[in-house]
């Protein structure tokens, strides 16, 4: 087969190529469609937790840019340096990991619902826990940046002492305007509970809202024993269409120019 015929079925297969990326580029791409994503083991114990998301970081197969957290601290304003809501840096940083760049207390009462937000333009964030009549609110310009992925994460530690049982419930999620359920985590006096939630495919800005309560039997717990995180970062994903075609258009020149070479040569 002479050069040129070969050149002419390799270019069709380029054509054809470069048609269907550029119909990926004119539709609708449905990577951008937020998702709830199963989760599964990253190891050998049954179900997702805490071991397996951190191996997400350390494979690097998700990567935090900030997390806004709420806590039951001491449940109350001030005193032993305990904080209720923040917004922390990421937990692999190398300068404070997993501080809290923006904080504030508050008493979350047994049982109270709250409801919350979370709002991210690119370069800002807002956290916002409020009622009828109070508002606590933490805003930060200090991430800025691209996301794809939401870790939702709440936890609940079993009883100790006095503290008997504990729960933390997150409903009325909503994503942009998408509802999205609910996610919740209930102790016995005995056990600890610990659940994941997974949204993919977003983009900033976004808004996340709901709402919140911290409940618990007997004495309240303190610190990070009932609390939930919203954890904002970045997953690895296939290349974006914008991609593909520079990826189609490098492919093209380099063609084109095969072709030069080769005629020259004949020419020679």
């Amino acid at each position: 087969m002479s050069f040129l015929t070969k050149y002419r079925a390799n270019s069709q297969l380029l054509l054809t190529l470069g048609l269907m990326i550029s119909g990926l580029l004119i539709l609708p791409n449905p990577a951008k469609a937020v998702t709830l994503t199963p989760l599964t083991s990253q190891d050998a114990n049954p179900g997702f937790d805490d071991t397996d998301f951190n191996l997400l970081l350390d494979q690097g197969d998700f990567k935090e840019l900030f997390v806004a957290e709420a806590r039951i601290g001491n449940n109350g304003f001030g005193g032993n340096g305990e904080r209720e809501l923040g917004i922390n840096r990421d937990v692999r940083a190398t300068v404070n990991p997993g501080q809290p760049v923006a904080k504030a207390d508050l008493v979350w009462g047994n049982g109270k619902v709250w409801d919350f937000s979370l709002e991210y333009t690119g370069s800002k964030v807002t956290y916002k826990v409020f009622d009828t009549s109070q508002t606590f609110q933490l805003i930060t310009q200090e991430f800025s940046g691209a996301v794809t992925d939401i870790f939702i994460r709440t936890f609940a530690n079993k009883g100790s002492g006095n503290n008997l049982q504990n729960a933390v419930s997150l409903t009325n999620l909503v994503l942009n305007g998408t509802a999205l359920g609910s996610l919740a985590s209930a102790s016995t006096n005995t056990t600890k509970d610990l659940d994941y939630l997974h949204l993919t495919g977003l983009a900033a800005p976004f808004t996340l809202t709901g709402k919140t309560a911290f409940s618990w039997v007997g004495a309240a717990p303190s610190r990070s024993n009932l609390a939930f995180q919203i954890k904002v970062g970045t997953s690895q994903s296939v290349p974006e269409p914008s991609t593909l075609a520079a990826i189609f258009l490098a492919t093209m020149t380099g063609a084109a120019t095969l072709k030069k070479q080769k005629i020259a040569a004949q020419k020679a």
